[in-house]
């Protein structure tokens, strides 16, 4: 399981700029990037992720999507069961805290199309917890996320392509990488 291709996404963005960053490996070695733009606040980072996806080389090879929440450039909110209907990769979402929801839901309310992006929230599916992770899956098992992540936790406590995305996402809209 180790030497399965993975992908890990996640997003940087600054006042009207997003960007989502995929970093593929393949057991400790990286082997690629995949890179797309999203709008802040928009409803497009399930189409985003699926186009960055399906265009990527590496798309016939991935096993597995790991995404940092559902939420991406501030509430654009990622149909974890669309990507993986439209992909047929089983995606995993890592959290490293139980998100509130009544909190996230009254954000929410402050945007347009509430009740589309509550509905995408309530598609993720119920939140497990595995060590100090929180997760959310599609297309796979509790048992088999665990151990899926747990083959690709290389340094600190999230998958590592998860680690290195957020690193180089930053850095695009940053200037430079800021601490995971």
């Amino acid at each position: 399981m180790k030497n399965w291709r993975v992908v890990g996404i996640d997003d940087s963005f600054s006042k009207d700029f997003c960007c989502i960053v995929g970093c593929v490996m393949s057991g400790r070695s990286v082997e690629g990037f995949m890179y797309n733009e999203i709008t802040v606040d928009g409803l497009d980072s399930t189409e985003g992720i699926i186009s960055m996806l399906k265009r990527s080389k590496f798309f016939n090879q991935l096993k597995c999507v790991f995404l940092n929440g559902i939420t991406f450039g501030g509430f654009n909110v990622a149909d974890i069961s669309e990507i993986y209907a439209r992909t047929g990769i089983p995606v995993i979402v890592i959290m490293g805290r139980k998100p509130n929801m009544e909190e996230f839901r009254s954000a929410l309310k402050n945007l347009s199309n509430y009740e589309e992006r509550i509905a995408i929230v309530e598609r993720a599916g119920d939140i497990y917890r595995f060590r100090d992770l929180y997760l959310q899956l599609s297309g796979l098992n509790l048992e088999e996320a665990e151990r899926i992540v747990e083959a690709n936790i290389l340094k600190g406590k999230i998958p590592e392509a998860l680690r290195i995305a957020h690193l180089v996402a930053s850095a695009i809209v940053h200037g430079e990488s800021k601490n995971r």
